[in-house]
Parts: C-alpha cells; structure tokens; sequence
C-alpha cells in the first residue's frame, strides 16, 4: 500500500491566523463571531478552553473580546460589532478582505456586483453586505439565470468565493465570452490555496486508487474538493472522523491519496495517517524496511522528515531510516539560537536539512533544523506578498534575461527589464545586492515568483510626487543640493526632483557667474516663487532668503553721517557713488556743488574719491541719497570796503532828499485831527519815500 499526502492539506494562512488568535486570547469574555471555522473538533476545542460562538450583535457584551473570524463580515455589522464598545480582532482572510475593497470601489461606481459562490456562507453574506444594490449571487448549480437577460449598457463586477470551484470558474468564464457587455470587470478572487488544493486533488484522483477527502460536510472548501475529486474518481470518501476509514474495504495493493480542506487541523490529519500506516504496516512492514535501508539517500542539502529517538545538551538524535542515525547540533537546531531539550520527545517527527551525510566525530548524518525552519519561515513571507507587499531578495547570480534569487522553497527571477526604470544591460554589478521588490507573478505549482524592483521604485516615486507637490507651494522655504551650474541659473535637487534658481534670483547684486553664489554639491535654503505641477516646473530664489543690501546699508551708515567714496559712474543728472562693494549711491547734481553746475563733467570724473554725507533713504525704492555739497565749508561772503568821500557824498544826497521830501509835506499837508495829534507822524514827516 502507498500513501501521498497532499502538500497543501489544512490550515490555510487565514485560519490558522483565526484559530492562533481565539487559542490566544481564549477566556469567558472571548468570542468569535460565527463558528470560526467549519471543523466541529477545533469549534468544541476553543468552546472547552471558554471561548463562545455568538450569531447576532445583541449577545455581544461591552467588555467581550470579539474575534471576526476569516470568512468577514459585512460593512454594517462591522460597524454595529464596533459600537457596542468590545474590543474587536479582525481576523478576516487578506483574499476575502481584496474582494472586499473591489466590491467596495466598483460598488461605488455603479457597477452591478456579481458574486460566484454558495449564496448562505458566511463570506458570501459578507460580501454581498457590501454592495450598494443587491448583488447577483450564482453558485454554478443551475444555469446563469439572468445573466444572459443583463443589460449590455449595463456596467458588471463579476468576483467569486475565495473557495469556489475551479472548473466551474472556467465554465463561467466560456459563458461570460459569448454575451456581448460593453463594461464588464472579472476579477479572478478564488484563494491561491483553493486553486492549489483543487489541483492535488485532480491528481490524486487521477494517479490513486482511492482518496480520502477529511473535513466536515459543511465546509465549503472541503466539498470542492470532494466534488473535484468524485468527477475523476468514483473511490473517493468523505472522512469526518475515524468511524468513516472503518466502512472502507482497503487492499495492500491500493495507492491512497489524502487530501484535507482548510478548517482541518493537522492533528486529524495525522490521525487518518497514523491509521492508514497501521494497516500498512501489518501486511508490509518487514519488506518496507528493507526498502527503505536499501535506499535511503544522504545527499547534502536534502530535506527529509525524521523521528525524534533523544535529545540532550548536545543536540537531537534522529531517525532518519536507514543504516544511519541524524544529529542535529544544538546550536542548528532554532533560527534564533535557542535550544530547549525538554521540547524534543521521543516519536516527535521534525523536519530536518542534510547538512553532512558522513561525521567521523559522531558516525551520524549531520542535520540542520533552523535551515529547514528558515525556508519555511521565508515561505510564510510568500502569504504576505501576494497582495503587492514587498519584500526584499538578495541576488544569487545572474541569468539570461535578468537575475535569479531564493525565497523559502521559490525561486525569485527579477527580468532584466524590471531592474530599474532604465533599461540595465550588464547585470552582473547587480549580484550580491539586496533589492526591494514586489510580486508580479506567482506560481505555486513551479514554486516560481516573478518580481520587479522597478514597479517599487516608481510606485515609490509617485507616492514622494504626491508629497513632493502638496507641500512645495510659493513662500515656502526648501532645501536642496546643487546639482548642475548652468550660465542661466542652477538645477537644484529638492527631495528627488529638479527645481531651477535663475541667476537673477541668487543675488541682490549684479553677478555674472552663478559659481559666485553657490557651490555644486552643497545644500541651501532656498524660497519657492512659484511651482507649476502641469509643466513639472518650480522655481527657487536665493537672494530672497538674503538680506538686501540696502537694509545692510541703512545700519552701517545712518542718515547724516559721512564717508569716503569712489565715483563709478556719471551722468547728466548726478554722480554714482560706491558706499559699500557693489553698492551705489546718488549724488544729485544739485548737491554736488555749492555753486550751480553748468556741467558735471567739468566737476566729477569717473574714478574721483569723494566725501559724502548720506542724505535721508528712499525706502520705498531702496535708493541711497548722497551730498558731496553738504561735506564742502560753508562760504564767506566778502564786505565790499566803501571809501570816505564816497560816504560823505553819500550822506549829503540823503540829506537833501529828507529835505525836500519835508518841503513837499509841508505844502501838501493839510490839518486834521489825527495828524496833529499823531507824534508819530510827526517823526515821520520829514522823509521822504
């Protein structure tokens, strides 16, 4: 009799996550909600450790610990679940949750949703609780009732049970071909694993005599892959307990396959295989012996199961058939170095590497069990990227069309082309490196991923654009590298993207060489003046960030003081002068002399050294007033010296004037009150005006 175990039997990813969790947080306030998993034995297991099953979101208590177990729920009774304030473990699958987010998005848009599965499981219930109408529901027992009678204007979602049948999918899929829809989007949502299970299933029904599918009648997965395996194999048996495998008439002639869905723990799997080996071993057990000491193989680097005969300080001995016994050292026993001889019992199987097939010191097989531990720890990374998660591979060598890397029992091939964004034609620097990548592809059957470092880095560069353009706006201060120098300004690198700094905005003075104000490969702060997303353009100032010079100026030299100048220019209407390096001031030709000015020229040349005073500020322009006219002394006017006789003529002319201005009053005058009573008029009379 031969016995094959199918790989992929038992907890899936989101099961055992669902049953670690209530085994876990197990006590009276713990609760799932719904059975946790199709598998009376594992419902009755969490119920003696005190946790409860509850149907409804009335039996849930403020302070339950509520575990939402993989099949999820809907929208609403999540957020009803949450209100009632107990504390809630979302254990839904990630597939289930993917499906979740489609619903929800196409939902949304007024997409007709069209769900493939059993219309009473629980996750189809909670998918349908997604949608925003109701949903079509097909299980593939009937004919697509309706689907032929759809609108062909009519925008369709179609999204299948993670568990749904595969054939069925494939039919679904030649119906769908023949009707004519403008808007139609199919999403293949069936689990990886179901997809696996079905097809170990198609071939132990094809290579076995009889298969034995263990799982209750009312998990769904189990029953497809019962289904799947009766449409090949007529000897295929549902195996709910032990009592079932009594009924079964075996021969020591069959080949029997094993297979076991989701919610099937591997205790009763192992038990169903315990029972099987019993029976084979009554009739063969002696000529299996003999088989297997003849041809046991001891090659390095294989993975073999072993039976645990002691374990001590100084490793495990394992039986690993054959002439030979295995050790596994104690330092290769754990990945983190630990090392416990009480966890070990005698008849324990574990999984172990060949690591050395002859040790002189010890005459056993050298094994390693962390190496085997840390291929299957890197396989449990292959749950979590399936998604779009990354991850990060090291490069083992290179290859034609790209570079080869191992992660768990997968190989990971990265095409040349999804290295980076510019194509790479000489890979072989790239061996030895770590990359950050993603899944693009992966094949479970061939134990193959595709991936692409390239998708992470654009998705990458999208996700700092996003950031780059919502907080790079005008009046914001950014820092930034010099990348190039170029004679119109300089390229600035601001978290990855190129930005310009025109010349006239690295300096409040005349430059003529950006290489003045700044230096290739240095960071600076720089002002953002305006960032235009459509033309992919931003603009950066320096000098902004700079004092102004006239401000500089106005504190080193204040109103009223003087200082010594050179003359740089002059022109019609005054004199430049240089107050500071680069800085200039006015002169105004009316305050270059004390005297007028004809021309300038005759009084002010271009080199000259002048004093000047600085005059008050032109803020509003920033404009510096100067006066040379203001340093020069005041001048003295000279007394003009007048001679002797001149004044005696002088004095005489008044005299005689006085005289006959007081004849012509004395002629004119006539009387009046005022006059005569006026003394001074009277004083006055006698000159004449």
């Amino acid at each position: 009799m031969k016995i094959i175990v199918s790989e992929k039997s038992g907890f899936c990813f989101g099961v055992k996550s669902a049953v670690d969790t209530a085994i876990e947080k197990a006590g009276e306030h713990t609760c799932t909600f719904g059975e946790l998993i199709h598998n009376e034995s594992v419902t009755n297991s969490l119920r003696a450790r005190g946790v409860r099953v509850v149907n409804d979101v009335s039996e849930i208590k403020h302070d339950d610990t509520v575990i939402i177990r993989s099949h999820g729920v809907s929208a609403k009774t999540e957020r009803e679940i949450r209100e009632t304030g107990a504390t809630v473990i979302d254990r839904t699958c990630p597939f289930v949750s993917k499906i979740h987010t489609i619903v929800d998005k196409y939902s949304a848009d007024g997409y007709k949703i069209i769900i493939l599965g059993e219309p009473t499981h629980p996750e189809v219930i909670g998918i349908a609780g997604r949608c925003n109408s109701q949903p079509v529901i097909w299980d593939g027992k009937d004919d697509f009732i309706g689907i032929e009678s759809l609108d062909p204007d009519e925008k369709v979602c179609f999204v299948q049970q993670t568990t749904f049948s595969v054939p069925l999918y494939n039919i679904f899929l030649k119906k769908i071909a023949n009707i004519q829809l403008k808007t139609v989007e199919i999403f293949n949502t069936i689990c990886y694993t179901t997809v696996g299970r079905q097809k170990e299933a198609e071939i132990l029904a094809s290579k076995c005599d009889k298969v034995l599918v263990i799982g209750s009648k009312n998990s769904s997965n189990t029953a497809k892959l019962f289904s799947v395996s009766k449409a090949i194999n007529v000897n295929t048996y549902y195996i709910s307990s032990l009592c079932d495998l009594e009924r079964i008439n075996f021969s020591t002639k069959d080949a029997i396959g094993i297979i076991a869905g989701a919610s099937v723990p591997k205790e009763s799997i192992m038990e169903v295989k315990k029972y099987m080996e019993n029976f084979e071993a009554k009739v063969t057990e002696d000529f299996a012996k003999a088989v297997e000491e003849s041809f046991v193989d001891y090659r390095p680097g294989k993975r073999i199961k072993g039976t645990v005969v002691s374990a001590d300080e100084n490793g495990i001995l394992v039986n690993i058939g054959g002439k030979k016994d295995g050790l596994v050292r104690k330092e290769d026993v754990n990945i983190d170095g630990s090392y416990d001889p009480a966890q070990f019992v005698e008849g324990d199987q574990i999984e172990v590497k060949i690591v050395t097939a002859n040790d002189p010191e010890s005459g056993c097989v050298i094994l390693s069990k962390k190496a085997v531990d840390a291929i299957k720890e890197a396989d449990k990374i292959v749950e979590t990227i399936r998604n779009g998660e990354t991850f990060t591979i090291k490069i083992e060598k290179e290859v034609k069309g790209g570079l080869l890397s191992k992660l768990g029992t997968y190989t990971v091939f990265m095409p040349a082309s999804q290295v980076k964004e510019k194509f790479i034609k000489d890979l072989k620097p790239f061996v030895g490196k770590e990359f950050v990548v993603s899944a693009l592809e992966i094949d479970d059957g061939k134990h193959k991923i595709v991936v692409s470092h390239r998708k992470v880095v654009e998705e990458e560069r999208k996700v700092k654009e996003e950031i780059f353009w919502a907080n790079v706006v005008p009046n914001v201060v950014v820092s930034g590298v010099v990348k190039r120098i170029a004679p119109f300004g300089a390229f600035v690198s601001v978290d990855g993207f190129d930005c310009l700094a025109h010349i006239v905005d690295l300096s409040w003075t005349h430059i003529k060489t950006v290489d003045e104000v700044l230096e290739v490969g240095k960071n600076y702060e720089f002002l953002v003046l305006s960032a235009d997303r459509e033309k992919n353009k931003v603009s950066l100032g320096y000098k902004q960030l700079q004092p102004h010079p006239f401000v500089a100026c106005m504190e080193n030299h204040p109103v009223g003081s003087k200082l010594v100048g050179k003359i740089v220019s002059v022109v019609p209407f005054g004199v430049f002068v240089e107050v500071e390096p680069k800085i200039e001031g006015l002169v105004h030709v009316s305050e270059v002399s004390r005297t007028f000015v004809k021309d300038i020229n005759e009084v002010a040349k271009v080199g000259d050294e002048v004093e000047v005073m600085v005059m008050p500020y032109d803020e509003a322009n920033r404009k510096i007033n100067l006066s040379i006219k203001a340093c020069l002394p005041e001048e003295v006017k000279p007394v003009e010296e007048v001679a002797p006789e001149a004044t005696e003529d002088t004095a005489k002319k008044v005299k005689k004037v006085k005289a006959k201005k007081n004849d012509e009053n004395e002629e004119s005058k006539e009387w009046s009150e005022d006059t005569a009573n006026n003394p001074f008029a009277d004083l006055l009379k006698d000159i004449q005006f």
